[in-house]
């Protein structure tokens, strides 16, 4: 346990070392305060995830170490690449809109003044949350000396770091402890959560927040639940409309699971009623639905063609834009989860992309296990526990849903929940099984390669 302490404060000095030099880099004290405000709150919110004093510490230990490390990559890329803020950007041509739109809403005399702005402003009006929190953000440090892009992203850092602290919950819940560590380790390392630390996007915010979205259905927590359910949805509304609608699935999955849950025997008597009577509120919201709809459709018509250019997808691309409405949307959602292909395609261009290529490689072995486990041979115990099925079932909604743009961000909200699936997969066979299995996955994706080589 003493041991265990002492790795915990040095990790919280490696921090403060990285406080002091970001704020150094980007000569600002407010850069330093809120990053040292950013790791008073990851320690907060770990502490208060966990009961279990060993849970806790492990959290919190992988917190610190993947704060620092996203941290380090988002300085150097940064560093790299982004001269100047308002005219260049590591990934993602936003990151410059957002960031200079937000400079300005931060340079008004009040966080009221502020808050009136945005509450009536179009331009920001499908992302006014993100664009709130980063003016007030830049609003304090501006009070204090000056707002830079160093700031900002560390509020991105804070966001993929905490959201490994919630998958290692989730895992731990089902999965021994030791396991769940290794696997969140290898989360962190080889998935999409890596390269998208250090981009200035909403998306990891709704990541976050779809996090604790899932955190809260497993570990229900009543009547009390369906209020920080709403709040959920409304915040992930405010950040980006499409997931906010999308969002409501998961209130409707929660109350669910709470009137048909046999610890409220009183609201299991209820159950008939009150599903009848949620279905009813659902239809008087049709042409709210529907206009999220509309809005999910026409955004991810506008992103579709560019996406899949920016992925390397080339003639490829071309050939499932080609194939018919519906089944192109399948297939576009489906060949998603390899993006970038090939995984190298990226690095050309830009070297530093090396986690974003990672990842795509990571991924297709991922959804390997998961669909050799539900269609070869069945075998994955967290499809006995409701929550889990249910969870997967609205994971690839949202991947289909969004098909028809094929960019990963947009999406990345519900790899926690594919993970854990897969993990459940993985550590249900044999350790020469899942030897074989890797393999297979990679010997499948040269197979692809090749295919795609002659198409191309």
């Amino acid at each position: 346990m003493r041991q265990r302490n002492g790795y915990i404060n040095l990790l919280y000095l490696l921090n403060f070392i990285f406080a002091c030099i970001a704020g150094l880099v980007s000569v600002s004290v407010a850069t330093f305060i809120f990053n040292v405000l950013l790791l008073a709150i990851g320690t907060v919110g770990t502490t208060l995830m966990f009961k279990e004093t060993e849970r806790r510490q492990t959290g919190l230990k992988l917190f610190l170490v993947f704060f620092l490390v996203y941290g380090i990559f988002m300085m150097v890329t940064n560093a790299i690449y982004v001269q100047d803020p308002f005219r260049d950007t590591f990934y993602a041509k936003d990151s410059i809109t957002f960031f200079t739109y937000i400079d300005r809403a931060a340079s008004m005399r009040s966080i009221e003044e502020i808050t009136k702005f945005y509450s009536t402003d179009f331009f920001s009006s499908d992302w006014k949350g993100f664009a709130w929190l980063s003016s007030i953000i830049g609003y304090a440090a501006k009070a204090i000396d000056n707002n830079n892009i160093i700031l900002q992203k560390l509020q991105i850092v804070f966001c993929t770091s905490f959201t490994l602290v919630i998958l290692f919950s989730m895992l731990s819940s089902y999965i021994r402890k030791d396991y769940s560590e290794k696997l969140t380790v290898v989360y962190a390392c080889f998935s999409y959560n890596f390269f998208f630390s250090a981009i200035y996007l909403r998306d990891v915010h709704i990541g976050l927040l779809f996090g604790l979205y899932f955190l809260l259905i497993l570990n229900r927590k009543g009547f009390a639940g369906i209020l920080l359910a709403l709040m959920l949805t409304v915040m992930i509304y405010f950040v980006r409309p499409e997931h906010g609608y999308f969002s409501a699935a998961l209130l409707l999955l929660y109350v669910y699971l709470l009137v048909t849950d046999a610890k409220y025997p009183t609201l299991n008597k209820l159950k008939i009623p009150i599903l009848v009577l949620l279905g009813l509120c659902a239809l008087t919201q049709v042409v709210v639905l529907q206009e999220g709809f509309n809005t999910i459709q026409s955004t991810s018509e506008n992103y579709l063609d560019s996406s899949m250019s920016n992925a390397g997808l080339g003639s490829f691309g071309n050939m499932l834009l080609k194939l018919p409405f519906g089944v192109r949307h399948v297939a576009v959602g489906l060949f998603s989860q390899t993006l970038p292909f090939p995984f190298y395609a990226v690095l050309e261009d830009q070297p530093f992309f090396f986690p974003w290529s990672i990842a795509a490689l990571f991924w297709f072995v991922i959804w390997g296990v998961i669909i050799y486990s539900l269609v070869f041979k069945p075998q994955n115990p967290l499809f006995q526990v409701k929550e889990w099925r249910f969870l997967f079932l609205v994971a690839v909604l949202l991947i289909l849903g969004a098909s028809s743009n094929a960019d990963t961000r947009r999406i990345m909200a519900v790899y926690p929940v594919v993970y854990v699936i897969f993990a459940g997969a993985f550590l249900s066979r044999s350790l020469g099984e899942r030897k074989r299995l890797v393999i297979g996955c990679l010997l499948g994706y040269s197979v692809l390669i090749l295919t795609y080589s002659l198409i191309k």
